[in-house]
């Protein structure tokens, strides 16, 4: 029984050291938004890192909105839904 404790705690540090990197900055700046509201272009310009990356985008590059928003990028506009749930 204490192995399995062990692992699962072995588990879930190593995972967040290894595969997913946080800046200080992206846990300190929060912003409120509600349902229908536009990310400000401070909020657009944070810099994510890639945790499981396809496409254009590797497992350890940053990726940031501002790279789908046609007014920052050059004219490549695309249409971005975030989707949060949670069972409290």
């Amino acid at each position: 029984m204490f192995l399995i404790y062990f692992i699962i705690l072995f588990s879930s540090l190593l995972s967040q050291i290894t595969h997913c990197p946080t800046e200080e900055l992206i846990l300190n700046n929060r912003s409120l938004y509600s349902i229908g509201d536009t990310l400000s272009i401070e909020d657009q310009n944070i810099l994510f890192p890639v945790c499981n990356g396809s496409g254009e985008y590797n497992t350890g590059d940053f990726f940031s909105f501002s790279d789908l928003n046609g007014s920052q990028n050059g004219g490549d506009y695309k249409l971005t839904i975030i989707s949060m749930n949670a069972t409290w």
